[in-house]
């Protein structure tokens, strides 16, 4: 049940946390879309899963580009999380994109359909 609770808070800390880090230390359109939804950590909290969507009102803007820049900017944001946040050791971060907001737009137009018919 502690380590629960511990990690609950933990999570919600990165969360937060990388949030503020996206959008008030990048100056880069596909990293300022993004919306984190969750944080996941490993039971020995060496690893954390970023789960992510992002809204896009450049076309340019897609999954492929918002991942590519998450990845070439990793170490960047790690580094900058670790002074944000007071662990013994900062996780190893692994950004996941979040399909739940797709998959919910996705069964709204069928929905949608179903109604007119």
């Amino acid at each position: 049940m502690g380590f629960n609770k511990i990690s609950a808070r933990k999570e919600s800390t990165i969360l937060r946390e990388l949030t503020l880090i996206l959008t008030r230390e990048f100056q880069n359109k596909c990293l300022n879309a993004i919306s984190i939804s969750e944080v996941r950590l490993s039971k020995d909290n060496e690893n954390a899963k970023i789960f992510y969507s992002f809204i896009a009102f450049d076309p340019s803007i897609n999954e492929a580009s918002v991942a590519e820049e998450l990845a070439i900017n990793h170490k960047k944001i790690r580094h900058l999380l670790a002074g944000k946040i007071q662990v013994r050791a900062v996780p190893e971060l692994q950004f996941v994109y979040d399909t739940s907001l797709a998959n919910a737009n996705h069964i709204e137009e069928i929905l949608k359909k179903v109604n007119k018919n």
